[in-house]
C-alpha cells in the first residue's frame, strides 16, 4: 500500500494500514531512544503519540507532516521520561546521603552522650586526665606537668580509665568503646 494512501486512511480514521506500516518503525524508534531501562514504555509512548496526532489530524497536511508530528511527539515523551528518571535518581541519591548523614549524626551524638556520661562517673584523677587530654588537647608530657605527675603515671591513668569506662558500659561491644582510642590517646 502506498504511503499516500496510508496518510489518507489515517486522516479519515482508518488505522489498519497505518498500524501495519508505521507502527513497527515508531515502536523501534521509541525503544531505542528510551534505552534498555525504559524500553518497556515504548508502546505507551507510541500509542500516546498516535492518539495526540489523531486528535490534531485536521492540522496535518501531508504524509511528511504526519511522520514529523509522530516522531516529534515520541521524542518529547521519551525525553520527559528520561529527565524524570534522572531527577528521581538524583533525588533518591541525595535522600540516601541525607538519611545516611542523619543516621550517622544521630549515632555519633548518642555515642558521645554515653561517653560523656561515663566520663562524668569516673573518679576525679581519671576525669582530670580525660579533660586535659580530650578537652584541652594536651599531650602526655603537658598533662604530667599540669598534674605534677610523671608521663608514665599519665599513661597508666589513661590505660586505667579505659578499663574503667569499659566496665561502666553494660555491653562489652558498646560503640563507645570503639571511639575511645580516638578520644584518649595513649601516646
Amino acid at each position: 500500500m502506498s504511503h499516500g494512501h496510508i496518510y489518507k486512511d489515517f486522516i479519515n480514521g482508518r488505522m489498519k494500514s497505518f498500524y501495519e506500516d508505521y507502527y513497527p518503525a515508531l515502536l523501534l524508534y521509541a525503544s531505542r531512544f528510551l534505552g534498555e531501562d525504559f524500553s518497556f514504555l515504548s508502546e505507551d509512548i507510541v500509542q500516546d503519540a498516535i492518539y495526540k496526532t489523531y486528535l490534531e489530524r485536521d492540522r496535518i497536511l501531508s504524509e511528511s507532516s504526519l511522520k514529523s508530528y509522530l516522531y516529534t511527539s515520541i521524542h518529547n515523551s521519551a525525553v520527559s521520561i528520561l529527565r524524570k528518571a534522572g531527577s528521581r535518581d538524583r533525588y533518591l541519591s541525595q535522600q540516601d546521603t541525607v538519611t545516611g548523614d542523619l543516621t550517622n549524626s544521630i549515632i555519633e551524638q548518642e555515642t558521645l552522650r554515653r561517653l560523656f556520661l561515663a566520663i562524668d562517673h569516673l573518679p576525679q584523677p581519671y576525669r582530670e586526665v580525660v579533660e586535659l587530654s580530650f578537652g584541652d588537647g594536651l599531650r602526655n608530657a603537658e598533662i604530667a606537668e599540669v598534674l605534677g605527675i610523671s608521663v608514665s603515671a599519665v599513661k597508666q591513668r589513661k590505660s586505667k580509665l579505659i578499663l574503667l569506662l569499659q566496665k561502666m558500659v553494660a555491653d562489652g561491644n558498646d560503640p563507645v568503646l570503639l571511639l575511645l582510642p580516638f578520644f584518649i590517646s595513649l601516646n
